[in-house]
């Protein structure tokens, strides 16, 4: 699963979530899309919510953040946080107004222990601010591959991806019905969607 979509451009960052593409985007989601700025992101509070049709699922490992860097006269830098599953309940309630019959929404984080990493990433573009030379690059989460717990049917395979990014905010819808079988060649659904394993 991916596609991609412009969050911020800025004069520090831009910053693009694949989670899902921009013409699924709700125009009524650009404003706010548009204020992020990953510079200023508190990454242990932000969450991104996925909505798939109950026989799909995303596996440990197939959720995967990357930060790239690049300023004058410094080599580009590019940073993968896997991100993890959360379950916990304040997570579960903040989407559960996006839950929907047939469909199983579920949340993920960058792990705790890679939050460290992303904010000496954000400090560094910080930094380059005041010193120079400035820093600019590129922020952007892949779902890649998935695996079904049961046949998939004929006619659209619907998702829909979210980004929550602070606690205090509530979910941006990113893309809402984005049909699988658009983005995904028919010849490579057994590879992208095996069954999954016991």
């Amino acid at each position: 699963m991916r596609a991609a979509c412009l969050v911020r451009r800025s004069a520090v960052i831009a910053a693009a979530l694949f989670l899902g593409g921009c013409l699924s985007t709700p125009i009524t989601s650009l404003p706010r899309l548009m204020r992020l700025d990953f510079v200023s992101m508190d990454m242990d509070e932000v969450r991104a919510g996925l909505r798939l049709p109950d026989m799909l699922r995303i596996r440990p490992g197939d959720a995967v953040m990357t930060v790239r860097t690049t300023g004058a006269g410094q080599p580009a830098t590019e940073d993968r946080f896997v991100l993890v599953e959360t379950t916990e309940e304040q997570d579960r309630v903040a989407i559960a107004s996006e839950a929907r019959r047939g469909h199983a929404l579920s949340v993920w984080r960058v792990a705790p222990a890679d939050v460290p990493r992303i904010a000496a990433i954000q400090q560094r573009v910080r930094e380059s601010l005041v010193r120079g030379p400035r820093v600019r690059g590129s922020m952007e989460i892949k779902v890649s591959g998935g695996c079904r717990t049961a046949p998939i049917p004929a006619g659209p395979v619907p998702m829909s991806s979210f980004l929550k990014p602070a606690r205090g905010e509530t979910y941006i819808t990113l893309t809402d019905g984005l049909d699988l079988r658009q983005v995904i060649p028919q010849s490579d659904w057994q590879a992208k969607m095996p069954a999954c394993g016991p």
